[in-house]
């Protein structure tokens, strides 16, 4: 005999069911509702709605009138959606301008946004091909993001050039941060470059830079700071941002 199988939930069930409702009947008034009208709307007692309003308010997602004490969702529902395509605009122009650069034969490339924890690497696959791999939430050397640090690293060859201004292009030696052992023994060390990627605001939005490994990390300092500048500039460009000046790389 086949077990019964029980009927999906036809009325919400939870608060984040109930508070979705809720902010749903708002987006559908636009002079906003009252505390009465909003618990009709939904359903629910009037103690519940006010509870949740009151939750939606401090979170910044609700606002109530003053004077007709009428609740109105706020803009912050637009935000959270404009981060998100924020990321694939970013993406969208990042990607010609590093396919670009590793087509020309040039080390691995990415792009980092270190708030989402998300980094894009882009390679070289074929005499016209790039290939691509985006991972997430994952504590990685490449976007030069936080340095390793502890006795647990302290074995792990790595060398961190986070550029933060065009002057340290000139001075990656003074800035290049160094961690684990000499390779003086023949060991490899793996070496990162990036630099800001800013929008039309004049706001890092993310990082961009390559990477790679060797005997030492002499090509952060004499080839990778370089291209790695210049492919955040280019790639801000592209996001609209305008300097007020171009400085000069020595």
């Amino acid at each position: 005999m086949k077990s019964a199988v029980a009927p999906p939930p036809t009325v919400a069930t939870t608060s984040i069911e109930k508070a979705l409702e809720v902010c749903e009947a708002l987006s559908l008034a636009p002079s906003g509702l009252a505390l009465t009208d909003v618990s009709r709307a939904v359903s629910l007692p009037r103690p519940s709605v006010h509870r949740l309003l009151a939750i939606l308010r401090r979170r910044g997602y609700v606002r109530q009138d003053e004077e007709s004490q009428r609740y109105s969702l706020t803009l912050k529902m637009l935000d959270l959606s404009f981060r998100l395509l924020g990321r694939s605009e970013l993406r969208l122009h990042a990607y010609p301008v590093l396919r670009e650069y590793v087509l020309r034969g040039r080390p691995r490339s990415f792009v980092a946004v270190p708030a989402a924890a998300e980094v894009t690497y882009i390679w070289g696959a074929g005499p016209d091909e790039a290939a691509m791999r985006t991972a997430y939430g994952k504590q990685m050397p490449a976007h030069c993001a936080e340095y390793f640090d502890g006795a647990a690293q302290a074995s792990r060859r790595l060398s961190c050039l986070r550029l933060g201004r065009a002057g340290d292009v000139a001075a990656s030696a003074s800035v290049v941060v160094r961690l684990g052992s000499s390779s003086a023994d023949g060991g490899q060390r793996l070496y990162c470059t990036c630099a800001p990627v800013y929008d039309y605001t004049g706001r890092e939005v993310a990082r961009v830079g390559v990477f790679g490994h060797g005997p030492d990390d002499g090509p952060i300092l004499t080839e990778h700071n370089r291209e790695a500048w210049d492919l955040g500039r280019r790639v801000s460009t592209r996001l609209g941002h305008l300097p007020t000046a171009v400085p000069e790389l020595h």
